[in-house]
Parts: structure tokens; C-alpha cells; sequence
């Protein structure tokens, strides 16, 4: 039975990153923020501490809000459990279209996802997420940033 659990927990897990992904691509902040503990703490392209839940959806939904259309996919799903809370990673693969005057511009970057999450009463919720780029086509202007120094 303990088998079928973390299998379980495992699915969740993942599922989390997939409803974080769409949320994205759907610039639905609601739901995005549904997925946080209230005291997440996060790092955004190993430069951007930003703590709390509320100061996290509203860095994502800055920047992603400048952009028309994104698209996230995730892949190679890790996960290690230590009783009721796991450390999980998914590779990620994100594409951001400009709109207005930057409707020419575009961002396509090749990164992880790095996350620490907890069982809740709701369900597993991250409580740390990390996001790390390898790579990057394109722009940063696509957000409204500059390029990176």
C-alpha cells in the first residue's frame, strides 16, 4: 500500500508543476496562486529572491503580463520524498511572444524548475520554487528587462 501512496504523491507532485505551466500560459493568477504556501520562498534566474506568496504572483504576473502568448512545456520529472514533504525538479522549455511595440520580439529559454513542496489539507503545494535558465534565445526585452549584465 505504502507503494500505491507515493505513486500517488507522485502524480500530484508532477501535476503540480503541469497546473503551474498552464497557469502561466493562461495568465490565470488565481490559480497560480492556489499552488504557493503564504511563506514560499523563491529564486528567479539565480538573481531575484522573492518571498511570500503574494510578492511571488505578483513578480510572475509583471512579467509574465508584458508578453502576448507563452508556452511552457516540462519534462524530465524528479522527485524525493522525506515523510510529508519532497524535493521535485522539472526541466522546462518556455516561449514568450512580445505584444505592442515589442510584437517582434520573443524569449525562448531552456531551464529548470526547482521546487520544494509539502502536503497541505489542500493538497501538495510548493513552498520553496526556483526557476534557472541555461539557455536563452531571443530577449529579455520581451519583458520589458533589459538585457542581463
Amino acid at each position: 500500500m505504502a507503494d500505491a501512496v507515493r505513486i500517488e504523491d507522485r502524480v500530484e507532485i508532477l501535476d503540480l508543476f503541469h497546473q503551474y505551466a498552464d497557469a502561466l500560459d493562461f495568465k490565470d493568477w488565481t490559480r497560480l496562486e492556489g499552488l504557493f504556501t503564504p511563506d514560499v520562498k523563491s529564486l528567479w534566474f539565480e538573481q531575484y529572491q522573492v518571498d511570500g506568496r503574494e510578492q511571488v504572483i505578483g513578480f510572475i504576473s509583471d512579467l509574465v503580463g508584458k508578453v502576448g502568448r507563452t508556452h511552457h512545456m516540462v519534462s524530465n520529472f524528479r522527485v524525493s520524498f522525506d515523510g510529508d514533504t519532497a524535493e521535485a525538479s522539472v526541466r522546462v522549455k518556455a516561449y514568450h511572444v512580445g505584444i505592442g511595440d515589442k510584437a517582434g520580439l520573443f524569449e525562448e529559454s531552456l531551464g529548470t524548475f526547482d521546487a520544494s513542496v509539502a502536503r497541505t489539507p489542500g493538497g501538495w503545494r510548493f513552498t520553496r520554487f526556483d526557476e534557472a535558465l541555461f539557455v536563452m534565445l531571443g530577449t529579455q526585452e520581451v519583458f520589458g528587462l533589459g538585457e542581463p549584465a
